[in-house]
């Protein structure tokens, strides 16, 4: 063998060995972020989900030491890259305009202090967050733990807020962040519920233990999710589902139609029961907050919100375009003395709260990144590959859930603002990944074809 052929033959071997350092990285940052992933929706955990969170950041270093060590080596195995795929470019710009803008509120924040904290927490730590699901979902079997532990850690919660009701009564705030957090975590994780049904390689094999595990984590969703008699919980757990039926009818048309009297009668018959949960819950509130014989729609029209929104709007019209500064609860202190009301902090609408804090501008910065990550789902669920049009069916789901439920509520925050964008991320990494490695696969094939 020349020179020449052993250079060839160690430089592909360097190179193969940084790709199983690039690999080991993302396994070990796949580990990581799931065990994040699976204390988030508890303040139970404070110290594990910090560890948890130092080994996210932690493992992105030797991540992105290992990419710089691979490419400084050269060489390239066959069909291989030695390089990380990256997420959307109208995402990120859509993304780092936001970010960047609400980061710039400082400079004009009424609580300056607040917003340097919010800005390091609800925007930096939740960047590094996302960034980590993206690139830990690098194949099925990724998205197939991180999911799987997702849905466990809220099987697990689930039933134990079951349980403590039965038996003296559930205290949200112990274990479950809250009624609010909790009830957002369940239209997040609902979408995903459907993964056990997913086509392969995601979903379950077996056809009848699949259903079975949709049954049940949709029981478990309608349980949780009546404790905590909250009204919006139902329309938004009513959009997840119909978007997703609706979805899955147009990508998948012949499958439903082979028996499309079996999927609607299963969506109507989860819609009725969104709906009669829906006026159970209104009712029950109407009866524990409100004086004797108000009716359902009496609360309605005499919702705090509406006073609150209506002070929200003359304090939007103060600062228009810029907002008073980045922070959910940045005017709390001036809300709580108006409205005389401990508990109105906030905005309680994501858009209105966007708007009181980064002005027109941040509100509409926001929408963008919305319209960005639904246009990438939209382009998965077009996807040929049934693995990906199911990763866009879900992030679709997701994001129809998410803005339903925070119409009368600002949960784009702490725990429930890290799922989301966790969530989002995961969903676009898988994406990212699949179709770089199909990308790969037919390099390589017309590598060795000698036709080409």
């Amino acid at each position: 063998m020349g020179e020449g052929g052993r250079i060839a033959r160690a430089s592909e071997a360097r190179a193969a060995n940084a790709l199983r350092m690039i690999d080991h990285s993302t396994r070990w940052l796949g580990g990581f972020a799931g065990a994040y992933l699976v204390l988030l929706p508890t303040n139970a955990a404070v110290a594990p989900r910090s560890i948890a969170f130092g080994g996210v950041l932690l493992m992105l270093l030797v991540l992105a030491a290992a990419v710089v060590r691979a490419r400084a080596r050269g060489g390239e195995p066959a069909g291989k890259e030695l390089t990380l795929p990256g997420p959307p470019p109208a995402i990120t710009a859509a993304f780092a305009a936001w970010a960047l803008w609400s980061a710039a509120s400082w400079f004009w924040s009424a609580r300056p202090d607040y917003t340097a904290e919010q800005i390091g927490r609800e925007v930096v730590d939740t960047a590094l967050i996302a960034m980590a699901f993206f690139l830990a979902t690098r194949d099925a079997f990724a998205v197939r733990v991180l999911v799987g532990l997702a849905l466990a850690s809220f099987a697990v919660l689930a039933a134990l807020a079951l349980g403590l009701a039965a038996r003296h009564g559930w205290d949200a705030g112990s274990w479950h962040h809250g009624v609010g957090v909790w009830s957002t975590w369940v239209v997040l994780v609902a979408p995903f519920a459907l993964l056990p049904i997913a086509p392969a390689p995601l979903g379950v094999r077996q056809r009848m233990a699949a259903f079975a595990l949709l049954a049940v984590l949709v029981a478990l969703i309608l349980g949780s999710a009546r404790l905590t008699d909250n009204r919006m919980v139902w329309l938004a757990l009513g959009t997840v589902y119909a978007t997703a039926a609706v979805l899955a009818a147009v990508r998948w048309r012949s499958a439903y139609g082979q028996s499309p009297l079996r999927w609607a009668a299963a969506l109507v018959a989860l819609l009725i029961a969104f709906s009669v949960l829906f006026v159970d819950a209104a009712r029950e509130k109407a009866a524990a907050y409100y004086p004797p014989h108000t009716t359902v729609g009496d609360t309605l029209k005499h919702d705090p919100r509406i006073a609150l929104w209506e002070y929200t709007a003359g304090r939007i019209r103060e600062r228009p375009w810029t907002g008073h500064g980045f922070g959910r609860t940045i005017l709390a202190p001036e809300m709580r003395v108006a409205l005389k009301d401990p508990l109105l902090t906030h905005a309680h609408n994501v858009f209105v709260s966007q708007w009181l804090q980064t002005g027109a501008i941040g509100a509409a910065l926001f929408v963008a990144l919305l319209a960005a990550l639904a246009w990438r789902h939209a382009a998965l669920l077009r996807s040929r590959d049934d693995a990906l049009a199911f990763a866009g069916l879900v992030g679709l789901a997701l994001l129809a859930g998410f803005v339903v439920k925070n119409l009368t509520d600002d949960f784009l925050f702490r725990s429930n603002a890290k799922e989301f964008f966790a969530l989002n991320a995961l969903l676009l990494g898988f994406g990212a990944w699949r179709t770089r490695g199909a990308a790969d696969a037919a390099g390589a094939r017309d590598r060795t074809d000698p036709a080409h």
